[in-house]
């Protein structure tokens, strides 16, 4: 080939590259353009209503936290069918995988149009003037959390395609089933693949690079109180995305190495390394994504002196309180406690109050009990809501926490025995139940932590609250219902991982909630 010709060409390729990137250019703005007009036009309409910027936060960051909480359980199913499928790679799939698989697909689906909602309706704030926040009444610290809340919706959807991405792209079952169509869950073909695309895009990743940048540059330049729930929950949020962090690993290699590293380049990364690794890198890194966005563990995981302390105050009924600070949950939860929870008591206290055999206790018996030890309390005695659903755990497992309480039903001495035995065999009913993401005490069918009490106990006077239309009831409404010792009684505290005296426990206690 001629040298003219060579040069030509070279031209030519040059030519359609510069092309490009001015088209790609021009289309990012545009669309950013595009966004931004529309963003503003909705937000003006909203204003015109009567709803304030506060408010429309309020209820878009409600509607995340929801948003999260059904990713951490699809990712969690998508886990466990997964590792259960990757030890019969030969076999065929099961109709029950299939089902779990086809659903779950369906519900991502659902998840990823709500999170990119919301993705979209505050990006337009990376950009905005002064002039224009001042216009529509919007402080700093709402344009800065509205920012963190797009860039938490984005990071979310980054976080479910690429556990996706691994557990599927690389398993040629997985792959067919999600690619496959199925209008009885109203799946068309090639939604792996179009949303592989989607991720991937030169847009894509240029918009979640952006958002990126403002919050770490922002973080670093505006004071937020500590005590704005709101603006914690974003920011753990942000900082605990398996994308996130490996975006700030690679980053740290390139800058020492004086080399520039583009999302997309971390996308592969990221899928190479953990096929290398296997399946449990995988585990591992989403495992802190499963509903618990641990900072560090409770300081009083792990300390026997303290639950051999509390096995012995222990009783049938006994509601537990904990609170956990260094988790994502805690910040969603209003007041000073995060978690209700049932101790079921052990076999032979189960035997005594006489519900042992009824069936909803019976088939639970290999977990509560030993065949060898009837007062053991070592076994699943804590009945307690979690994502996964109502299930049975141990008290070890349950103490990975700061704050500790007991609280015990003051019962009418003439019918505490009928009373406990109601009691409990409702608090059985709950299990296997599903998790109530609404809150909404009014819904039998799914239960949220503290509403394991409010279900458990029909004869108490619950204090509940509305938000959004709901009725609720959270952990501090069951715990104010001890300030007066009736009709529950505070009976052992645990503070920041310390015993607190009996006798000032309680004044303790209220103290921490009105705070």
């Amino acid at each position: 080939m001629k040298k003219s010709k060579i040069l030509k060409i070279s031209y030519i390729l040059i030519a359609v590259i510069i092309l490009s990137g001015i088209y790609t250019y021009y289309r990012i703005n545009k669309n950013q353009l595009e966004r931004e007009t529309l963003c503003f036009d909705e937000l003006a309409n909203k204003l015109e209503r009567g709803i304030t910027p506060q408010d429309i936060f309020n209820e878009d960051f409600e509607e995340l936290q929801k948003l999260v909480e059904y990713s951490l359980v699809a990712r969690t199913e998508m886990l466990e069918v997964a590792s259960r499928l990757r030890v019969d790679k030969d076999q065929p799939l099961k109709s029950s995988d299939l089902l779990i698989l086809k659903q779950g697909t369906e519900d991502y689906l659902e998840i990823r149009d709500e999170l990119f909602a919301i993705a979209n309706a505050y990006e337009c704030g990376l950009d905005v003037r002064d002039k224009t926040l001042k216009a529509y009444n919007i402080d700093q610290k709402t344009h800065v959390k509205g920012i963190m809340l797009s860039l938490g919706a984005a990071l979310t959807l980054y976080d479910n395609y690429f556990l996706g991405i691994v557990l599927f792209e690389d398993d040629d079952r997985l792959r067919k089933v999600i690619n496959d169509p199925d209008m009885g869950f109203g799946l068309i073909s090639n939604r792996l693949n179009e949303i592989t695309l989607n991720a991937n895009s030169i847009e894509s990743r240029h918009r979640i690079r952006r958002a990126i940048t403002f919050f770490e540059n922002t973080i670093e330049q505006i004071t937020i109180d500590n005590s704005d729930s709101d603006y914690e929950y974003l920011k753990m949020l942000i900082e605990s995305s398996p994308s996130y962090n490996y975006i700030k690993k690679i980053r740290v290699k390139e800058i020492a190495s004086n080399k520039i590293v583009g999302l997309e380049r971390i996308t592969s990364d990221m899928i190479s390394e953990t096929k290398e690794e296997g399946f449990d890198m995988v585990s591992g890194l989403f495992g802190n994504t499963m509903g618990l966005f641990e900072s560090r563990k409770g300081k009083l995981y792990g300390d026997t002196t303290a639950i051999e302390h509390i096995k012995t105050q222990l009783q049938p009924l006994d509601i537990l309180l904990e609170k956990t600070p260094f988790r994502l949950t805690d910040k969603l939860i209003p007041g000073h406690f995060g978690h209700v929870a049932i101790w079921t008591g052990t076999k032979a206290e189960l035997i005594d109050i006489g519900i042992w055999e009824n069936p909803y206790v019976s088939k639970h018996a290999d977990k509560i009990s030993t065949k060898t030890d009837k007062n053991s309390k070592n076994e699943h005695q804590i009945i307690e809501a979690l994502r996964s659903g109502v299930q049975l755990s141990t008290l070890e497992h349950f103490m990975n926490v700061d704050d500790f309480a007991i609280l015990r039903p003051v019962f009418n001495l003439k019918k505490n025995k009928d009373a406990q035995r109601e009691a409990l065999l409702m608090a059985f009913r709950q299990i296997g139940k599903k998790y109530d993401f609404n809150f909404d005490v009014n819904t039998t069918d799914k239960i949220v932590c503290s509403e394991l009490a409010y279900v458990s106990f029909p004869t108490i006077d619950w204090p509940t609250e509305k938000t959004l239309g709901r009725h609720n009831i959270s952990p501090d409404n069951v715990a104010k219902l001890a300030w007066d010792k009736v009709p529950l009684e505070l009976i052992i505290f645990y503070h920041d991982g310390e015993l607190v005296e009996k006798e000032e426990q309680l004044s303790k206690m209220k103290t921490l909630m009105q705070q």
